[in-house]
C-alpha cells in the first residue's frame, strides 16, 4: 500500500514540475527570438549550402553586430523607464564628425578618444533626458527633434569632407582580433553583460524597472524618477560615443552620413528581444539575441541575393510583428 501511495504521489508530482517548467520557459521573454534565431539559421545554412555556416561568416556577422550591440544596451534601458530613443544615429554622426576631425588635425591625443567620445555622447544624451524630462516632451517627439537637429548638425559641420587617417589605436578598436574574434565584439559583450548586470542586479536597475512599470507609484516611493529617466538618456548618449569610435575604426573613416539608420536596426533588435516598447519588463539576453537574429537575417539575405530594399522590408515587418505580439500578450 505504502508503495502504491508514493507511486500515485510521484506521479501527480511529476506534471506539476513539467507544467512548471512550461511555465517558466513560456515566461521568457526573449523565447520568442531564441526560437526565431536558431530557425532562420537552420534555414540560410540549408539555402546556401552551408556558406553561412562558417567562422568567417559568423566573425562577419559579429564584427556588424557589435555597434548595434553596443547601442542596444543603452537603448534597452531607455525603454524599461518607458521611453524611447531614434536619435541613435544621429549622435553617432555627431561624435564621429566632432571627435574624427579632432583626431586628423591631432587636436585630440588619440589616448583620450574614448574619454572624450563618451563624454561627448553622454551630453547629447542628456539634451535628450532633459528635453523629456523637464521640457516634458514627449519621448518619440523629443529624440525626434534631436534626431533631426543633431544630423543637421553633423552635415553642417562636416559638409563634403572625409575624415580619413585615423591614429593606428582606434583603427585597431574596428579592425584588430584577438584569437580570430573582432576587438569590437568584446567591447560589445563586455557592454552588454555590465549593462545585464546593472538592470538585474542593482537598485538603479529596479527602479528604472519600476519607473517603467507606473512612474506614479515610483514616485510615490521617493524614486527620483526624473533624474533616474534623464540619467537612461545620458547612458545611451554615451554608448552611441563609444559606438561612434568603434565605427570610424572600422571604416577609418567620418563622414557627414556617419551612422545613419542605425536606430532603426537598434530599436527592432531591442523589441524583438523582448523589451516591452510600454516599458517596465525588458531583457538584456533578448537584445543580444535580437541584434544577433538581424544580423543574421541581413548576412543571409545578402547570400541569398537580396537587395537592400528587401532587406529594410522585412526588418519593418518584424517591429510591427513584434509590437503586435507584445499588445497582445498584455492585453491576455
Amino acid at each position: 500500500m505504502a508503495t502504491t501511495s508514493s507511486t500515485t504521489a510521484a506521479e501527480s508530482v511529476r506534471p506539476t514540475v513539467m507544467d512548471s517548467v512550461r511555465d517558466r520557459l513560456a515566461d521568457l521573454p526573449f523565447l520568442n527570438v531564441l526560437i526565431a534565431s536558431v530557425l532562420l539559421y537552420a534555414v540560410f545554412t540549408y539555402i546556401t549550402g552551408d556558406t553561412f555556416n562558417t567562422w568567417n561568416n559568423q566573425v562577419t556577422i559579429m564584427r556588424a553586430a557589435a555597434i548595434f550591440l553596443i547601442l542596444a544596451v543603452g537603448q534597452t534601458l531607455v525603454m524599461t523607464t518607458g521611453g524611447i530613443d531614434i536619435s541613435t544615429g544621429s549622435m553617432v554622426g555627431v561624435v564621429g564628425a566632432i571627435i574624427g576631425s579632432g583626431l586628423q588635425a591631432g587636436s585630440i591625443d588619440p589616448i583620450l578618444a574614448i574619454p572624450y567620445a563618451l563624454l561627448l555622447g553622454a551630453f547629447l544624451g542628456a539634451i535628450n533626458g532633459f528635453n523629456v524630462t523637464v521640457l516634458g516632451v514627449p519621448p518619440l517627439l523629443a529624440t525626434l527633434g534631436t534626431f533631426v537637429a543633431y544630423r543637421g548638425f553633423t552635415q553642417h559641420y562636416m559638409g563634403v569632407n572625409l575624415v580619413t587617417g585615423l591614429p593606428d589605436v582606434v583603427v585597431a578598436i574596428g579592425r584588430s582580433t584577438y584569437f580570430g574574434v573582432p576587438i569590437s565584439v568584446y567591447v560589445a559583450i563586455l557592454v552588454a553583460i555590465l549593462g545585464w548586470f546593472v538592470l538585474n542586479r542593482t537598485l538603479y536597475g529596479r527602479y528604472i524597472t519600476a519607473i517603467g512599470s507606473n512612474p506614479k507609484a515610483a514616485e510615490a516611493t521617493r524614486i527620483n524618477v526624473k533624474l533616474i529617466t534623464a540619467s537612461t538618456y545620458a547612458i545611451q548618449g554615451a554608448l552611441a560615443g563609444l559606438a561612434a569610435l568603434v565605427l570610424m575604426g572600422r571604416l577609418n573613416s567620418s563622414s557627414a552620413a556617419m551612422g545613419e539608420g542605425l536606430e532603426l536596426h537598434v530599436i527592432a533588435a531591442v523589441v524583438l528581444g523582448g523589451t516591452y516598447l510600454f516599458g517596465g519588463r525588458s531583457t538584456m539576453v533578448g537584445a543580444v539575441l535580437g541584434v544577433y537574429l538581424i544580423g543574421m537575417l541581413e548576412n543571409g539575405l545578402i547570400q541569398t541575393g537580396a537587395g537592400f530594399f528587401v532587406q529594410r522590408m522585412i526588418l519593418g515587418a518584424l517591429i510591427i510583428a513584434a509590437v503586435a505580439l507584445q499588445l497582445r500578450q498584455r492585453r491576455t
